[in-house]
């Protein structure tokens, strides 16, 4: 089993607070195969209850009387972004989460125009640092020029994104839509939307093993629980 693998199997321990031994592992083709593995351990069969449509209703009610948007307004495909602001969006996550028995939070990212100007603005120090030192320098173009513009570059990026971490505001895609946010508080575990019972369900599962794979793998595109972890998840 490559390193991938490995930190699948890892996640999936962590993440359900179970053993798989390493034969077991070995046994595991597809996500569905790691997601039964996990329901005989911990799980417990609930079909009559949709735990995501649960989420999703608290989560419409939430923002219908905090935020007074109509009824009509709030569906799985609209993005999160343009029903909270970035002034008091996270505030309200936050109690969202706390009332809802969340400890986690959804990480957010800087806006994307940003990235692309951090980008080309540590791009331009270190092409400028390179070129100045190479005119001082009577060496003219050597290592150590280089090594100092990308140092520079390197360090012009270190500075913004520090300087700048009060401007993450803008939800990842995994979490942007209120389908995918009330996925992603599923997939956290039990919570207050989840009936009387101390194990997790298969949703609940399935969900979970969904996220560590697809964040590990980057096969968002290709998933599917019957997917071949080596021959379309690109298994390592």
């Amino acid at each position: 089993m490559g390193l991938d693998g490995v930190e699948i199997v890892m996640k999936a321990e962590e993440a359900f607070d179970i053993r798989i031994e390493d034969g077991d592992a070995e046994k595991m083709l597809t996500p569905g195969d790691l997601i039964e593995y996990v329901m005989g351990k911990i799980g417990h069969p609930d079909a009559s209850v949709c735990l995501t449509q649960r989420a999703f209703n608290h989560l419409r009610s939430a923002l219908i009387h905090s935020k007074g948007f109509e009824r009509r307004h709030i569906k799985p495909d609209v993005l999160m972004g343009n029903l909270l602001s970035k002034e008091d969006g996270k505030p309200f996550l936050q109690q969202f989460l706390a009332d809802a028995g969340v400890a986690a939070t959804p990480e957010l990212v800087r806006p994307a125009w940003f990235s692309r100007l951090a980008i080309g603005t540590s791009v331009c120090v270190g092409i400028f640092t390179t070129i100045a030192l190479v005119q001082i320098s009577s060496k003219g173009f050597n290592f150590w020029s280089l090594f100092a513009g990308l140092l520079a570059a390197i360090l012009s990026v270190w500075g913004m994104m520090l300087g700048t971490r009060e401007m993450r505001l803008e939800f990842k895609t995994e979490v942007a839509t209120i389908g995918n946010f009330s996925r992603w508080i599923v997939a956290q575990g039990p919570t207050m939307y989840d009936p009387p019972a101390t194990h997790w369900s298969r949703e609940q599962v399935s969900l979970k093993v969904r996220e560590i794979v697809i964040d590990i793998l980057a096969c968002e595109k290709n998933y599917r629980e019957d997917a071949s972890f080596v021959k379309d998840l690109g298994l390592c």
